[in-house]
């Protein structure tokens, strides 16, 4: 198993891609912790993967936060981090709220930001380090209704560099995976209108195909692989 012996965080998973990732992750041999907001089925998910530990509560929230450091702490440390809770906005500019600004960003940029802040000493103390941020193709063509949700992306692809700069003296890496649509709850009000001509490989994206790629840069396999930007879109962006 190629993450046998590692701990991992993802943030997100309760469902879609965060589940999936989590899921993979137990299947191929790490302990690990996870975050959502759906108590109930949290619990019965960390009972399906079996050495997993389910912290409930919202990211934008410190108390959260410190219960997710508790548990990092509880396991002994951390090897991976996989920063995937998001969420999503489809409002034009001139229309968006306070709170629909503050709820998007607050979760894609702020918690993000916050949760590798109170844990990246943790995985610095380990050799082989990582960090892994879910982010959008939509950094690189966006839509309409796309500005708050994509510049939060585009916000963690900088600092997905930023990190690999300030700690991968330490040994840690730090990539992003940046998806199109795919098969994922998030996704689904998109899929209908997705033109698979538009894709070479003529399908939408599968949360299979991105759980084994964070299986990769959660592996050791990944370690001269640092600061990028991986376009897991079936060359939609070629």
């Amino acid at each position: 198993m190629r993450l046998s012996g590692k701990i991992a965080l993802v943030t997100g998973g309760t469902s879609g891609i965060g589940e999936g990732i989590a899921r993979r992750f137990g299947a191929e041999g790490a302990a690990v912790v996870f975050t959502g907001r759906r108590a109930e089925l949290g619990e019965r998910i960390a009972a399906e993967i079996g050495d997993a530990t389910f912290v409930p509560g919202d990211l934008t929230r410190a108390a959260t936060r410190a219960a997710l450091v508790a548990a990092v702490e509880a396991r002994g440390g951390l090897d991976v981090l996989v920063n995937n809770a998001a969420a999503f906005g489809d409002t034009v500019t001139d229309q968006v709220s306070d709170e629909e600004f503050d709820r998007i960003v607050g979760l894609n940029f702020r918690a993000a930001y916050l949760v590798t802040r109170d844990v990246v000493p943790y995985l610095i103390k380990k050799p082989g380090g990582r960090i892994v941020n879910i982010s959008s193709t939509g950094v690189v063509r966006a839509w309409p209704g796309s500005s708050v949700y994509n510049a939060s992306k585009a916000a963690l692809e900088n600092l997905t560099q930023t990190w690999a700069h300030e700690y991968g003296p330490y040994g840690l890496t730090a990539n992003a995976l940046t998806l199109p649509v795919v098969d994922a709850p998030m996704s689904l009000h998109a899929q209908p209108y997705v033109d698979l001509e538009a894709i070479p490989s003529r399908r939408i994206g599968t949360v299979t195909d991105v759980a084994d790629m964070a299986v990769f840069l959660a592996g050791d396999e990944s370690g001269y692989l640092n600061g990028a930007r991986i376009p897991l879109d079936g060359g939609q962006t070629a």
